[in-house]
């Protein structure tokens, strides 16, 4: 397979992405990474660290934290377009909304 090739369904997304260097807006996800926007400058085969909040959900905001390696840089106007393989994701509970606790 080519390095960068799609092998999984993506799914549009314009969702926040929280770098350790700084922010990124992601355009898709699949099961195996990640194209996002961002004026962070990465290169191909570098180890990247994100987060992601994921808000209006019943059970609250889920957050979650990933490890990716950046598989292509390619020029998008003032930013960067990064696609990204995952290596890791942990999600995590950050809050829970206090309606349903209100069933009465």
């Amino acid at each position: 397979m080519l390095m960068g090739a799609i092998r999984d369904d993506r799914f549009d997304s314009d969702l926040r992405i929280k770098l350790d260097r700084g922010d990124g807006r992601m355009r898709n996800v699949s099961a195996s990474g990640v194209y996002f926007l961002t004026d962070v400058d990465l290169k191909p085969g570098e180890a990247l660290r994100f987060t992601l909040e994921f808000s209006g959900l019943q059970i609250g905001v889920v957050s979650a934290r990933c490890e990716a390696r950046v598989v292509r840089v390619d020029p998008h106007g003032r930013l960067k377009g990064i696609g990204a393989t995952f290596e890791s994701i942990e999600f995590h509970r950050v809050g829970a909304h206090t309606n349903l606790e209100k069933s009465n």
